[in-house]
């Protein structure tokens, strides 16, 4: 990037194989949901990502639907959530006919607070039949949703410890968080099922896609039929149930495949380019770079900037200053709570993530990114 130019959040780096594999779809004639690079995307994704089964679908709230199906999440039955998330995951549970509790953050991983989760099901659940249930709306929790926010991993062996005790599936949205590690292990493998997102700003992109890993083949066929319209007959139109038109394209799985070659690069260049940012902007004054916490090794999809209470800027007020620089910056997720549609979900003493929305911007972080890019950003906050 110029030093002239507009630095954007996050794009996409296409400098791999990616014209080559889309050109052969092209070529070949396999443009539509069917063709080889959407089995050799689904074979190479679980080989890179350690997990048994891939099944590519169109994107990541697709993913998260699909897995509350198999997962057997039923209308009226409530599905834990973190209210720090992108407004997906809440969508895939209306999706369902459910209602999503909303759990609160830690500030080390951005994502649900195990202690807090831990009081919320000893103090407000109860157990019946081998379930348990809500003490308040009587509704029974069938699912929990950690999501792995920014790239940063959930501490997953006392979450699934406590959804072992409690009866409660787990399905990982790790659609931020591919090529992140936990305690050696890549995430969404923890879980009944992981989800993955390739939208134009993730680490690695096919413009609009995603993925659902799970190491159960029978959650395997299930996702594959579901995601396939539940088609039963390769000639007639039978189906046996309701399913959903949610397969990848073969044009974009070609993309995939030449993304997914560059991912070892992608997460080294994060991790560099982290540092660099650290270095300069935490001797800064009310200011400092968000790094990985315990147990996880990040691919740093986003730069964290954290400000400190009482900064001499907000959040937004950071974005304009930014913006009149030409460098893109953005807050993290509205809290899901204060969405008109989400309001009157039930709330567990949800204080830090409050806190994480006030004091997070996100920073220019594409893999693309100079080191004049980030003296730019950084000349920036050195000017407030």
């Amino acid at each position: 990037m110029s030093s002239n130019n507009f630095i954007p959040l996050s794009i996409p780096n296409l400098s791999g194989k990616e014209l080559q594999y889309v050109t052969e779809a092209l070529t070949d004639g396999w443009v539509s949901s069917v063709g080889p690079h959407v089995d050799k995307f689904e074979k190479e994704f679980a080989a890179y990502n350690g997990s048994s089964y891939a099944i590519a679908c169109m994107n990541g709230t697709a993913a998260i639907h699909v897995s509350l199906i198999i997962c057997g999440v039923k209308p009226n039955d409530e599905v834990l959530a973190p209210n720090l998330t992108f407004v997906a995951p809440l969508n895939a549970i209306s999706y369902c006919g459910a209602f999503p509790v909303l759990l609160d953050s830690d500030w080390s991983t951005f994502g649900i607070d195990v202690d807090k989760l831990e009081s919320f099901l000893k103090n407000e659940t109860f157990e019946k039949d081998g379930f348990t249930y809500n003490k308040t709306s009587k509704r029974r929790i069938k699912a929990i949703i950690p999501m792995h926010s920014l790239g940063y991993s959930v501490e997953m062996d006392p979450l699934m410890l406590l959804c072992e005790k409690y009866n409660i599936d787990v399905i990982e949205d790790a659609t931020e968080s591919l090529g992140t590690e936990y305690k050696g292990k890549k995430t969404g493998n923890s879980g009944k099922l992981g989800c993955f997102s390739f939208n134009g700003n993730k680490i690695m992109t096919t413009g609009g896609g995603g993925m659902i890993v799970t190491n159960n083949p029978e959650y395997a066929k299930l996702a594959k039929h579901l995601t396939t319209t539940a088609k039963t007959d390769p000639i007639e139109y039978d189906h046996d149930s309701v399913g959903y038109n949610y397969r990848l394209v073969n044009v974009l799985a070609a993309i995939g495949l030449g993304q997914l070659e560059q991912m070892d690069d992608f997460v080294r260049i994060k991790r560099a380019n982290l540092l660099k940012y650290k270095s300069k902007i935490d001797v800064l004054d009310g200011l400092s770079i968000h790094t990985e916490p315990k147990n996880t090794i990040s691919n740093y999809w986003m730069y964290s900037l954290v400000l400190e209470k009482g900064y001499k800027h907000s959040v937004r007020q950071l974005v304009d200053i930014f913006s009149e620089n030409k460098i893109q910056t953005r807050p993290i997720w509205k809290l899901m709570n204060s969405l008109p549609m989400y309001a009157s979900c039930q709330s567990y003493h949800c204080d830090i993530s409050l806190e994480i929305y006030n004091q997070v911007l996100s920073i220019p972080c594409s893999t693309s990114l100079t080191d004049a890019d980030i003296d730019r950003v950084v000349n920036v906050l050195k000017s407030l």
